[in-house]
């Protein structure tokens, strides 16, 4: 478990956009929906920034109940500033809760796969990408591989 840990953590370190901005919310999410049909995966996406979101694309054979899952892993990504995945798998191996430990109501918070932090150099969290309707790990696989081939595409 400390390895993948470790391994989450450098994740977060390593996938940080130079800039960005509306039209590249745009290209990304189209780059993750393109992602998820190479798998043959069905999945909602979103890329939120400073609370407005600018990408929201629910592909055929996902359920609106994906949209609440994203708002809570989202909300997740923003309280504790690393991938709800990370923060699931980290709270789990401490034998924390949410709601026990952190008074976080699971209503509005999920320890779930899917939600990536949106991390632009120089300036920090400022937002988040998030993939939802698949079990966790692959949820949190299909984002950071998404954002990984993404970044390398920028150059």
């Amino acid at each position: 478990m400390t390895e993948k840990l470790k391994e989450m953590q450098q994740e977060e370190k390593d996938l940080i956009f130079q800039t960005f901005d509306a039209e590249m919310a745009l290209t990304l999410g189209l780059h993750l929906v393109e992602e998820a049909k190479l798998r043959s995966k069905a999945v909602t996406l979103d890329i939120t920034v400073k609370g407005h979101r600018l990408f929201l694309h629910a592909m055929e054979g996902t359920h609106p109940d994906n949209e609440d899952w994203i708002r809570r892993k989202n909300n997740v990504v923003n309280h504790f500033s690393s991938s709800s995945w990370h923060t699931a798998l980290r709270l789990r191996s401490e034998n924390k809760t949410l709601e026990h430990d952190f008074n976080l109501p699971s209503s509005d918070y999920v320890l779930a796969g899917g939600a990536f932090p949106l991390i632009v150099e120089d300036e920090g969290l400022i937002g988040t990408i998030t993939v939802s309707g698949l079990p966790d790990e692959e949820d949190h696989d299909l984002v950071t591989s998404g954002i990984r081939s993404f970044l390398l595409q920028q150059g």
